[in-house]
């Protein structure tokens, strides 16, 4: 979680690209992360709670809250994010971009288990 608000206060967007569910990668939009990234001044993260929920594969739960500022004033956004390793890498999984899988559909995170065994309780 740490990296992605970095990546934010960069305007790393390829990175926050990069480290999203590649299921999810070609959805994002991508021109309205760079302008919001470039139009804000970030105030800080606080990484609230964390838990790895072990598994296969490993998921995890972030709690945080993001501060920043922008024409519009100062703003708070909390969140719980979930997480997925695959490889070795962990991978937002965007509550807020579609993944195309039925429940019995293979994972989109490439785990080989039917969906609603693997991420599809986090979204």
């Amino acid at each position: 979680m740490r990296s992605r608000y970095s990546a934010y206060v960069l305007g790393l967007i390829d990175y926050l690209q990069a480290t999203t569910l590649p299921a999810q990668q070609a959805s994002l939009d991508l021109q309205a992360m760079r302008d919001w990234s470039a139009a804000s001044t970030w105030l800080g993260l606080d990484v609230e709670h964390s838990q790895l929920l072990g598994g296969q594969p490993e998921h995890a739960l972030v709690t945080f809250t993001a501060r920043w500022h922008d024409q519009a004033g100062a703003h708070a956004h909390q969140e719980r994010s979930a997480f997925v390793q695959h490889e070795g890498r962990w991978y937002f999984i965007d509550p807020t971009t579609p993944l195309k899988a039925g429940r019995n559909d293979p994972c989109p995170c490439g785990s080989e288990q039917k969906f609603k065994k693997c991420c599809a309780p986090y979204l």
